[in-house]
């Protein structure tokens, strides 16, 4: 099986030294895993005989939401490593140049929002598999379960990469927009 294989990099990837892939790519990842589960249950259930035509179509249209979401979650893993990658640029510059400041900031703001996105697209994912979770075949719907588990935990490790680049951030009207998001976030889950 081809997908172990790369299952078990991105694993040891994580348990490396390196920074990236950190946090935000690890709940990015929980995202799309609980998402592509929730998926999983939608098609399983919807290419059964006895499931009735209408909720197949109804399955149908879900699972390309669910699809459009699946793909943004992915993003987001390859995304929190490149905003992390910007953020290094900027603590490189030079610390007299007058520039330096304002570049540490937007990259930093930049880190905060990248978890922000993904744990409103996981949001996104919640909501849809609410929606169809009463259409699931029995028999599946512990995946659908288990998609929503995973789909919790991006949102609430999403607030903790938020929560580490806070502190940092000195512009207040970002910080009282995150902080909003982060309790908004929360209640979700």
């Amino acid at each position: 099986m081809e997908w172990d294989k790369t299952a078990a990099k991105f694993v040891e990837a994580l348990a490396s030294a390196e920074p990236t892939p950190g946090g935000g790519a690890a709940a990015a990842m929980s995202g799309a895993m609980g998402c592509a589960l929730v998926m999983m249950a939608m098609q399983t259930t919807a290419n059964r005989k006895s499931t009735p035509e209408n909720v197949k179509a109804k399955l149908s249209q879900s699972l390309k939401k669910m699809g459009s979401l699946k793909e943004e979650l992915k993003n987001f893993i390859r995304k929190d490593g490149e905003a992390y990658a910007a953020y290094l640029v900027a603590k490189k510059l030079p610390k007299d140049n007058p520039a330096r400041e304002q570049a540490v900031q937007d990259a930093l703001v930049t880190a905060a929002k990248v978890p922000a996105d993904t744990a409103t697209t996981a949001i996104q994912c919640l909501r849809e598999a609410d929606l169809i979770k009463a259409d699931i075949a029995p028999v599946i719907l512990s995946d659908v379960y288990c998609g929503q588990h995973l789909l919790k935990a991006c949102v609430k490790c999403s607030v903790e990469s938020i929560k580490a680049n806070l502190e940092f951030i000195k512009n207040n009207d970002w910080v009282t927009k995150f902080e909003q998001h982060i309790t908004l976030f929360l209640k979700s889950c």
